[in-house]
């Protein structure tokens, strides 16, 4: 083509013109990684960067990004932050590409920066950085292209061969080439002369690691086929065509998970297998389980891909699935429809001698269309090929087909090649629904029934919700879904139940689509039959909600538009309340639609309850004037009133045309879930069923409202009324949502933990480490009522924030009121960047309930101000550890689950918890979120604990100081409910250990004849075994125990033996040459001792052993003429060896001797004769009164009425050792301490003794009539 110069410049202008949005797109994506070709993926928005989120992150996406950057073929689409995390914004997530756009944001995806995502998920891709294959079936085939010297070149086919194909194929990650079809299929041809001529050596490691020369004349461009290794099969299936579904991976063949199986995915698959349509998909193992690996879960595809490998997925081996979970599928084996609008339509091929091949409309009629729509279930031909253009295959042969009788398949009928060229046939088929509403208001309300093996049956509401009723509401062709019901709300149908446990994402085109068990399967009756509400009338679309978009119309049995004549607040007032979205808020015109033809004009009063009771005309735009399509912005049907702000208040939901307060007695956290997320106010913090924001104005609605929490608004959440009783009116709902709150966590593992962003007038800002502390880190936790802040990181530790920091001084972190304060009144603003970001983590408080005790029972979490349970799923014992550590509770004993200890109520916060036992709260372990699950509290977890290992008290029978040979008892005593172990009493010397088994608290460990040996310091411990397990319990208190030897004062008295008189007197004369005996004695436990017989303190006599028995010993010290070197001052000393060491008592009382001459007067004389006879006849008949009561051999003792009676204080009396250096006769000593230890041995310690008294008789003797005057 020849342009003149004015017309060539204009032309080249006008190109120049159509590049510029195709330039700016290449600019607003990037790669950051180690390459130019590989790296995280990011995109331009708003003047900023931002990353893009990896869910349903794939091939196709990745193959437009490689295209997009001038990279060659995708090799992987990487997930999880495998080039590093990025920072500020997440610009895009979900993002579904067919793999053919020319730039990622042209493909679908959610609106800008709306993301559920963290960096944690940040999307990347790997590209071929010097080599593409063009115009392949898919990324491993096509035509070769080189980068080299900043421009794409085609490689010649010239020397092409095997060593460049294997090369190529190891390169793009495809196997081995397929020899038998490189060179042979043709992929097009570069549009520009000459190319580059490759000669490889064949270990290469990369293409363009081979020598490369530049060719300038005209080549043939190369070509290769690669087998690509992950093929697929079907297995145990009724033909070639149908089965469980296995792909091969990295040397074994695995299955697929059924989750998100669908019929996209089974197309693909259907496509892959070189089979027909996709007639039906298969769950739960229908062709029976596989065995090895799970390779693929969660697949999402378009249904474009050329094979399964390229949709997303989780990854290869990735899977939360067993092979009772493994998806099959059933496709057309003989007949398919290629190139059509939809699954029902096409150009028609037949499977025949091998392959594809079209069929001849040579003698196609009606009859032949009837059996292709009945073989794969599309209903009945619609129309025939005269008006229809699928394209042509291109072959110009095809054959015929010759039907005659029944048949079932048009394989079934006469095939035969047609000689010379003919036109295929093109086939629409009606893809009846076989779907109806019964017993509804309108055409688009009612009971679901479905129509299977020639019967119609009905669909159970298990599992029924918002998105199931969208593919119902989409497959009637009415407007969107406003209501589910549940319970047969609209009558109970008959005949068979079809359908149940529905599973549906919401944008599948039928129910049979979704994930359902086989049909007639459940275990359900009529009572719960399902139903759906959709708007019949209206539908708002593009808009940013359920309630706000462009307005169109059903009028005269077909969707309209409605257009922007005379529109007003009037009509979109009528529009807001048929649609129960509220009230009117803002009317517009669509400017995405200036080129409207035509449409329906809308006129009302404003008073119609529903839009056809308006003036509905069909507008037909005159000339060439403006014609715009009617929008509208309702409000919509939910609110929250007398709250501090509008995410935080009473709920009022507008309904039946007017607003009303909401019943709490069943409000929960999913209803305001969505409360919260529709009034786009982030999530749910907490509910109040208790009139905290007051009484409200108007009706309050009584029925239950029963969200799922995957509903979009609340009008599409199932209500029924209460079955046994009416709601407390009192009682009204009330959600704070967690953008009224004044501070969040961003970027935590869960609701709890994360960078600490706070709101600082209009502006969310992050806060600087600087002065960060736990006191205010608690506060933070305190106002999202998360339990108790445990660490307050710095360091930007949940990554960098964007945007405005704020200092975190004293003044505004003290409290709730001084961080609310400063929120309305703005933070002081800080120096510090982003990588100083501060953040916490919070834990959540627990108990136990429903146990013996405080340490066994249901494990529930306090969570947003309210107690909540956690699901058994991954229940273990190492969450039980942390429990019981985090409670004080001592070691864990058993992790009980389904409801062990009784159902719970109220929300179940946790699941999935999994804890290495390390962990110092049960909110720090690894699960999805708060209010993540998929249980009911008979799934509630529990959790058993030893008890806090209270330390053991040690108590002694008697004082520290005990004396030898007593009875010493220790108890030991533990507080425990686990009762009955194993008493341990062991001496810190390490000589002593005894053990006792008690069944009761305590244990009690005797010492029957306390000895030295026995003295020193005493613990004891507690052991309980417990399921093979011994717990010890912590070690008691010590007890000191000190053996002392405490000898009583012995008597000291005076026998004289012609009178045969025994007497204590003071002081006592005798005459020179007179003889008497001192008889020491003593009350003594101890036996075997010695007495000595001290004169004035200096001088002992040598020790005498004391005789007697039982308690009772005494020796005699005889004067058998008494000298004046014998007068002095007496007393008596007891002494005893015990165990190598030697004790003697104190002294005795004294008594003073003094010898005098013999001589004296008659007078004394004969007083003391007088006395002495009269103390005879006394002392001679108490002995014959004694003899009779005791028997002979008994003593009788006197004593000084002056002197008082011995008294025995053992307090105040003292040991002292025996001076060795003034005793003699260390021969009898050694004796005495024999016989004591013979002795020892014999003696009762636990009898009682019994002080022995002096006779009163005796005392009046001497009292009477001393025998030596003074």
């Amino acid at each position: 083509m020849i342009f003149p110069s004015s017309e060539k410049s204009i032309f080249y202008w006008f190109i120049g013109f159509l590049s510029l949005p195709l330039v700016a797109e290449c600019n607003k994506i990037r790669l950051v990684g180690p390459s130019r070709c590989s790296g995280r993926v990011e995109v331009f928005h708003q003047d900023s960067w931002g990353t893009v989120c990896d869910d349903n992150w794939g091939l196709s996406n990745a193959e437009v990004v490689c295209r997009e950057v001038s990279c060659g073929t995708v090799v992987e689409a990487k997930t999880v932050a495998f080039f590093g995390q990025g920072k500020d914004q997440i610009w895009l997530d979900d993002v579904h590409c067919t793999g053919h756009e020319l730039s990622l944001m042209k493909c679908r995806h959610r609106p800008f920066g709306e993301n559920n995502c963290g960096h944690g998920e940040d999307a990347g891709v790997i590209c071929s950085e010097n080599l593409r294959l063009l115009n392949g079936s898919d990324s491993c085939r096509g035509r070769v292209e080189l980068y080299r010297n900043g421009h794409w070149k085609r490689v010649c086919s010239t020397q092409w061969g095997e060593k460049e194909a294997s090369i190529i194929c190891q390169e793009l990650h495809c196997g081995l080439p397929d020899l038998s079809q490189t060179g042979k299929l043709l992929f097009g041809a570069a549009a520009r002369e000459g190319g580059v001529k490759t000669s490889c050596a064949g270990n290469e490691t990369s293409f363009s690691k081979c020598g490369h020369e530049e060719l300038r004349e005209v080549c043939v461009d190369a070509t290769v086929v690669c087998s690509n290794n992950k093929p697929i099969r079907v297995v145990n299936g009724t033909t070639r065509c149908s089965g469980r579904v296995e792909i091969y991976h990295a040397g074994q063949w695995g299955t697929i998970c059924d989750d998100h199986w669908g019929m996209h995915e089974a197309n693909v698959a259907c496509r892959q297998l070189n089979c027909g349509n996709a007639v039906a998909v298969k769950y739960k193992a229908f062709y029976g389980m596989g065995t090895d690996q799970v390779w693929m879960d969660d697949i999402d595809c378009t249904g474009r891909e050329n094979a399964l490998a390229e949709c997303p997925h989780r990854g290869f081996g990735d899977s939360d699935c067993d092979h009772n979970e493994d998806a099959g599928l059933v496709c057309s084996e003989s007949v398919r429809l290629i190139n059509g609008t939809d699954r029902c339509s096409g150009r028609l091929e037949v499977f025949h001698n091998g392959q594809w091949s079209k069929i001849c409309n040579t003698n196609w009629g009606m009859d032949q269309a009837k059996i292709v729509c009945r073989e794969i279930e599309c209903g009945a031909p619609q129309q025939l090929h005269e008006t229809l253009n699928f394209g042509d295959s291109g072959a110009q042969r095809g054959y015929t087909a010759s039907c005659s009788g029944s048949v079932d398949s048009i394989s079934q009928c006469r095939i035969q090649e047609n000689r010379g060229s003919c036109d295929g046939v093109f086939l629409s088929c009606a893809d009846v629904q076989p779907l109806r509403l019964v017993n509804g208001t309108d055409r688009c309300s009612g009971r679901v029934e479905m129509l299977h093996d020639g019967q119609w049956g009905t669909v159970c509401d298990d599992m029924w919700d918002i998105h199931e009723a969208e593919v119902v509401c989409r497959a009637m062709d009415c407007g969107s879904a406003q209501t589910v019901k549940t319970s047969a709300f609209f009558g109970q149908g008959h005949g068979n139940i079809w359908l149940d446990d529905m599973n549906c994402l919401g944008n599948e085109s039928s129910l049979l689509h979704c994930q359902h068990p086989s049909f007639g399967e459940n275990n359900c009756g009529h009572g719960e039959d399902a139903g759906v509400i959709c708007s019949a009338n209206i539908r708002l679309n593009n808009g940013t909600d359920l309630c706000s978009g462009r307005v169109e119309i059903y009028h005269n049995e077909m969707w309209s538009a409605a257009v922007n004549v005379n529109w007003g607040m009037t009509e979109a007032t009528v529009i807001c309340r048929e649609m129960s979205c509220g009230d009117a808020v803002s009317v517009s015109e669509s400017g995405s639609h200036n080129g409207l033809l035509g449409g329906v004009k809308v006129s009302c009063s404003g008073r119609e309850s529903i839009i056809t009771q308006c003036s509905l005309q069909q507008y037909t735009r005159t000339g060439s004037g403006h014609l715009g399509q009617a929008s509208v912005v309702c409000s919509g049907d939910v609110k929250l009133l007398d709250g501090p702000n509008r995410c935080a208040g009473r709920v009022e939901v507008y309904n039946k045309g007017q607003w009303g307060s909401v019943c709490g007695e069943s409000w929960d956290l999913n209803d305001a879930s969505v409360v919260c997320q529709q009034l786009k106010c982030g999530n749910e913090h907490s509910i109040s069923t208790s009139s905290n924001y007051g009484p409200g104005s108007g009706r309050v609605w009584v029925d239950q409202i029963e969200c799922s929490g995957r509903e979009t608004a609340i009008s599409q959440c199932p209500q029924r009324p209460f079955v046994d009783r009416t709601c407390n009116i009192t009682s009204l709902a009330g959600v704070v949502c967690s953008d009224s709150l004044n501070v969040r966590l961003a970027e935590g593992s869960d609701s709890c933990s994360g960078r600490v962003e706070v709101l600082s007038g209009e502006v969310w800002a992050t806060v600087c480490d600087a002065d960060w502390t736990l006191e205010k880190a608690e506060v933070v936790c305190e106002i999202i009522e998360c339990g108790n802040a445990i660490s307050a990181p710095g360091g930007a530790h949940f990554n960098p924030g964007t945007g405005l920091v704020i200092d975190s001084s004293n003044t505004c972190f003290t409290n709730r009121a001084t961080l609310q304060h400063c929120a309305k009144n703005g933070f002081k603003t800080s120096t510090c960047a982003h990588e100083r970001d501060a953040g916490v983590v919070c834990a959540a408080t627990i108990r136990l309930v429903g146990g013996s005790n405080s340490c066994s029972g249901r494990v529930e979490v306090l969570h947003k101000g309210q107690w909540g349970t956690v699901c058994d799923d991954d229940w273990s014992l190492s969450n039980a550890k942390v429990v019981c550590q985090q409670l004080g509770c001592g070691q864990e004993l058993s992790a009980p689950t389904s409801a062990h200890f009784g159902r719970g109520e109220g929300p179940i916060w946790l699941d999935n918890v999994e804890c290495t036992g390390e962990e110092v709260a049960l909110s720090q372990c690894k699960h999805p979120n708060y209010g993540i699950n998929n249980c009911g509290h008979s799934e509630d977890a529990s959790v058993i604990c030893f008890g806090a290992l209270s330390k053991p008290q040690l108590t002694l029978s008697t004082g520290p100081e005990v004396n030898w040979g007593d009875r010493v008892e220790f108890t030991c005593t533990v507080m425990t409910e686990q009762l009955g172990g194993t008493f341990v009493l062991s001496n810190s010397q390490g000589s002593l250990k005894m053990e006792r088994f008690s069944e009761g608290e305590a244990a009690v460990f005797v010492f029957p004849k306390v000895n030295f040996t026995q003295k020193g310091s005493y613990f004891c411990e507690f052991k309980k075994k417990v399921q093979s397990q011994v717990f010890s319990f912590p070690q008691s208190n010590v007890v000191d125990l000190s053996v002392k030897m405490k000898l009583e004062k012995p008597s000291i008295t005076l026998t004289s033996p012609h009178a045969m008189l025994i007497y204590s007197p003071d002081k006592l004369t005798v005459k020179k040459g007179d003889s008497f005996f001192i008889t020491c004695s003593v009350h003594s436990t101890y036996p075997g001792g010695y007495f000595y017989l001290t004169k004035s303190n200096t001088s002992r006599s040598e020790p005498k052993a004391a005789f007697g028995h039982s308690i009772f010993y005494m020796a005699n010290f005889e004067f058998p003429s008494i000298q004046y070197e014998h007068q002095g001052l007496y007393s008596c000393i007891y002494a005893l060896n015990i165990s190598s060491q030697s004790f003697c008592s104190d002294a005795s009382k004294t008594i003073q001797v003094t010898v005098v001459d013999g001589s004296s007067s008659s007078t004394v004389s004969g007083i003391i004769a007088g006395v002495v006879v009269l103390v005879i006849v006394l002392v001679i008949g108490y002995m014959l009164w004694r003899r009779r009561r005791w028997g002979a051999g008994t003593m009788v003792t006197f004593s000084n009425r002056l002197d008082g009676a011995i008294q025995q204080n053992m307090d105040e009396r003292k040991n002292r050792p025996l001076d060795d250096s003034r005793v003699h006769g260390a021969q009898t000593r050694h004796e005495f301490s024999r016989v004591l230890e013979d002795k020892s041995e014999d003696v009762n310690l636990d009898n009682t003794v019994e002080g022995v008294h002096e006779d009163l008789a005796g005392r009046v003797c001497y009292e009477l009539e001393p025998l030596v005057t003074p």
